[in-house]
């Protein structure tokens, strides 16, 4: 039932609508965020049931690419300073920042619809936005193979 709601959504409308959420964290503190002027109540994928604070984001998706740099750039509404003096800390403070972006159909919010993962690689607070730049996955800062082979890891290796 719900692929066909979200089938008939995303290709012509109807009475439900497509609400978008986005969670901040540090693993420690958590941000929940709803795009609109109301506040929502929805299930988690763990079923934990959290509620969303009603704010302004505006998303600006990547073109698809092989190059490695997929930055989706965010911009949430600093009206109340909470987010905002949030990620002020965390990026002097260099914590890893997650991001989760979820949408719920307005007539199922038992579970997200879309589920999207994140990891914030920048961002910047003035007085009325917090700019926020993520990505999908940081491949230029991976290690190749995961593993450093050294002496360690392989100790039939040498350094010559």
């Amino acid at each position: 039932m719900t692929s066909y709601v979200l089938n008939r959504l995303y290709s012509s409308g109807g009475t439900e609508i497509i609400h978008g959420t986005l969670e901040i964290t540090d693993g420690v503190v958590h941000h929940f965020l709803t795009d609109g002027f109301e506040p929502l109540e929805a299930a988690l994928e763990t079923g934990e049931v959290v509620a969303f604070a009603d704010c302004g984001i505006s998303i600006a998706l990547p073109k698809r690419g092989s190059d490695g740099k997929q930055d989706l750039k965010f911009a949430l509404c600093n009206i109340d300073g909470s987010v905002s003096g949030f990620l002020r800390a965390a990026l002097k403070d260099r914590r890893e920042i997650n991001m989760v972006y979820r949408e719920y159909i307005s007539t199922d919010l038992a579970y997200p619809s879309k589920i999207l993962r994140y990891k914030v690689k920048s961002g910047s607070v003035t007085a009325t936005e917090a700019q926020i730049v993520a990505g999908y996955f940081n491949l230029l800062e991976t290690l190749w193979l995961r593993h450093n082979y050294t002496g360690d890891f392989a100790p039939g290796m040498r350094y010559q």
